[in-house]
């Protein structure tokens, strides 16, 4: 896996972090959890930890990793910055990212970014991309922000002179060349984005039904860059697709369609072998046939064996994080119980595939293999969006015996109906929620089980290489489940702004969650199991980082 020396880069790169702090390049890291060679100023002190002295004196026979990762998030939304910087702590993986400002998306009405931007600053982050080169490893890039400053921005620019892009591109084959790099990138999604460049809901509704209707299917040698261009416009049978867009709309939208097709097409025929992985999400999809299915053949065909494409976008930063996690610590097995009749279903209307299919990419973008002999390995329940009441009782029935039996687990509600498990969990069952590998009912059914299975993955993979996890890493894990349970359980049972989640009436009340969270004990090693009690988890400081309510995000203290 490594493709040049990393310890001398591993000693520079923490160096030229610190060095750097406050200039152009400067980083924000999360500390390692794992004991490295000569990396003793990283390991908590006794006095500075907030776990007791006994909890923290297994670190002597850690595994010797090279844990130092650069990333490029998607942008600057808490499931692609604080979840993959608590998923790194949690598996004593070191994080370095530029500052925020560099990826930072502004929509409309918010304040622009110093440089006067609305979008990422692609040229101060091809120059950090290139400095990090000096002494780092291993990265994990999305292209949407190195190429077009973001998700939004892959969606809305539209130029046709692609110099810059290219000399992009060019760079980043190039790092491949000696470096372990991990490449996200996603599929355009069939609408653009509300609330920026003007844009509001009638024109994501309006593009999203456009994008919708069947193009005509091209196989063979017709499935090239430039007939898949040139069936934008028109339908299955040839008819132009109607619509009340106005033409200038649609001529930016089928622009920033080709635009990301063809510089995919570029980077994909040129960065050969050399390429660790490549995770490419269809974001904001549909099941049916749709002006995305040509383009989604198309680059599968392209990407082979190098990566996988699925239904994705927000999680893919945590996948190709909880990948390199398994890379470092060790292939896994999972096994996986499905609860419902919908593993063969689409497993909402934003999926491009089956509940399993989609499944099933994640276990392979995961470096995971479904077990040959259930019940080995980390168990996954799955609810899913058939279910009835009957199958969420069995579901936390098994949940509850697992956690009896010490078995290892992750939560995955792709449902629909997450507050009728979160409430089962809550309110109805005693168990230690905190003893959860992995949980997540967050937003489209990709994304919660992007969420929960990298988690989960990342977590078991490091504690089957620990003789015990480190206290770093048993910080970064509380945070990473409190943000889970936060953000997933309350957000979606309270309503829309942080205020109802914190009444300490109702049902899954933030008080409640905390409390639960508090009174649970962790796993912190797998062989033999053990479990351990935590300091108190306190948060403050809630704030929506977009200005919406559905990106909200908080600080998480333990203490």
């Amino acid at each position: 896996m490594h493709k040049r020396s990393s310890l001398v880069k591993k000693l520079f790169c923490i160096l030229l972090c610190s060095l750097l702090m406050g200039s152009l390049f400067a980083c924000t890291a999360v500390e390692p959890a794992v004991s490295t060679p000569n990396l003793s100023e990283d390991v908590p002190s006794a006095e500075s930890s907030a776990f007791t002295e006994s909890e923290s004196s297994q670190e002597e026979e850690q595994p010797v990793t090279d844990p130092v990762v650069a990333y490029i998030p998607l942008d600057n939304r808490p499931v692609n910055k604080d979840r993959v910087e608590y998923l790194a702590q949690s598996v004593g993986i070191k994080l370095l990212m530029p500052e925020e400002h560099l990826y930072r998306t502004a929509l409309d009405n918010m304040t622009p970014n110093p440089d006067g931007s609305t979008l990422g600053n692609r040229e101060a982050l091809l120059a950090w991309v290139k400095e990090m080169d000096k002494t780092c490893d291993y990265f994990i890039i999305s292209l949407d922000q190195m190429l077009s400053g973001g998700l939004v921005g892959s969606r809305w620019l539209d130029n046709t002179d692609l110099t810059f892009e290219y000399e992009i591109a060019d760079t980043i084959i190039d790092l491949c060349k000696n470096n372990t790099v991990y490449l996200f990138d996603t599929v355009m999604r069939l609408a653009s984005t509300g609330s920026y460049g003007g844009y509001q809901l009638d024109e994501y509704y309006m593009l999203r039904e456009y994008g919708q209707v069947a193009r005509k299917t091209l196989t063979g040698k017709d499935l090239t860059v430039e007939n898949i261009i040139a069936g934008y416009r028109f339908d299955q049978n040839g008819k132009k697709v109607s619509t009340p867009l106005p033409e200038s709309a649609l001529d930016k939208y089928h622009a920033s369609r080709t635009r990301k097709l063809v510089i995919a097409d570029y980077i994909l025929r040129n960065v050969g072998d050399d390429l660790e992985f490549i995770y490419v999400g269809v974001d904001d999809s549909s099941p049916q046939t749709t002006i995305q299915t040509n383009e989604i053949n198309y680059l599968k065909n392209l990407i082979g064996d190098r990566g996988v494409l699925s239904a994705a976008a927000d999680e893919l930063g945590m996948c190709c994080l909880a990948r390199m996690a398994t890379q470092i610590y060790g292939k896994i097995e999972v096994t996986l119980t499905y609860y419902g009749q919908g593993k063969d279903q689409a497993a909402d209307e934003f999926d491009i595939g089956t509940l399993g299919e989609n499944i099933g990419n994640h276990l392979i973008c995961l470096n995971t293999d479904e077990a040959n002999n259930p019940g080995d390995g980390l168990q996954v329940l799955i609810l899913t969006r058939s279910s009835s009441s009957s199958d969420r009782v069995s579901l936390m029935k098994q949940l509850e015996s697992n956690l009896e039996k010490n078995i290892p687990t992750v939560l995955l509600d792709v449902s629909g109906k997450a507050y009728n498990l979160s409430y089962m969990m809550f309110h109805q069952y005693d168990m230690g929620v905190a003893e959860l590998l992995g949980y997540s009912s967050w937003n489209t059914a990709g994304n919660a089980m992007g969420i929960a299975l990298s988690q989960g993955i990342a977590r078991y993979a490091y504690l089957s290489a620990v003789e015990k996890s480190t206290d770093e890493a048993n910080e970064g894990f509380l945070k990473s489940m409190t943000f889970a349970y936060i953000k997933d359980v309350c957000y979606k049972a309270k309503g829309k702004r942080v205020e109802n989640i914190w009444s300490e009436d109702g049902d899954c009340n933030m008080p409640l969650v905390l409390s639960r969270i508090n009174e649970s004990p962790i796993i912190t090693s797998l062989s033999p199991h053990n479990e351990e009690e935590h300091p108190t988890v306190k948060v403050s400081n809630f704030r929506y980082p977009w200005d919406r309510t559905f990106e909200m995000t908080f600080d998480i203290k333990i203490s």
